[in-house]
């Protein structure tokens, strides 16, 4: 694997990632911990989201406006509560649609190979 290849896929990650996020937060705020089980449970355990993975994408979600986090108290910093803002709902629907055409590459090129494989 090239080092471009490596990058796509980590980009590739962090798209999907991202995705996840914005789907389980418009759907109810949540802090990190709660996001990376949403995460594992709605993909059946294939994407497990690294804490070291996981929040520095959400500080940079938060950094850009996707997402606006607060702690549930101040004092003790404890959890970061997330909510999706206005910009991160229109996000949300731009990368729907990037992963979507993704997908269906993915699928239609998985379909051409098994053709090839296992039609006599």
């Amino acid at each position: 694997m090239s080092f471009n290849q490596n990058k796509e896929s980590k980009t590739w990650i962090r798209i999907v990632t991202a995705l996840l996020i914005l789907k389980i937060i418009k759907k109810q705020s949540t802090y990190g911990n709660q996001i990376a089980e949403e995460i594992k449970r709605n993909t059946q355990q294939t994407i497990q989201a690294n804490p070291n993975f996981l929040y520095p994408l959400l500080r940079k979600m938060e950094e850009e406006g996707y997402l606006e986090g607060n702690w549930e108290n101040p004092r003790t910093r404890n959890k970061r509560i997330y909510t999706i803002t206005q910009s991160g709902c229109s996000y949300l629907l731009v990368l729907k649609e990037a992963v979507r055409a993704k997908f269906l590459e993915i699928e239609r090129r998985q379909q051409a190979i098994g053709k090839f494989l296992f039609d006599e």
